[in-house]
């Protein structure tokens, strides 16, 4: 049986909107990415605030622009995780 090629694209990430809809937005979450689609890795995490982000995850908080230096690079910030608005507030 002749082998199956698969070829696996990369994506460069500008930008990722999360959307809260009819319910306010999450004050402590997660965004992961993965690589093979199996195996994920923290991204960047959002605190309610930014003493959450040295607290809950052991990461110093990033305040105003978001910047990252390296494609390795995990930050903190607690900008969009504000409950309001309580309808439609985006991430």
């Amino acid at each position: 049986m002749p082998l199956k090629i698969v070829k696996q694209r990369v994506y460069q990430i500008e930008y990722v909107i999360v959307k809260a809809a009819n319910s306010p937005r999450p004050a402590a979450w997660i965004l992961e990415k993965s690589i093979d689609g199996e195996n994920f890795q923290p991204w960047q995490y959002y605190a309610p605030s930014d003493e959450e982000c040295w607290t809950r995850y052991s990461v110093p908080p990033v305040t105003g622009k978001l910047v990252y230096i390296g494609d390795d690079d995990v930050i903190c910030t607690s900008v969009s995780s504000r409950q309001t608005p309580m309808e439609n507030g985006e991430v």
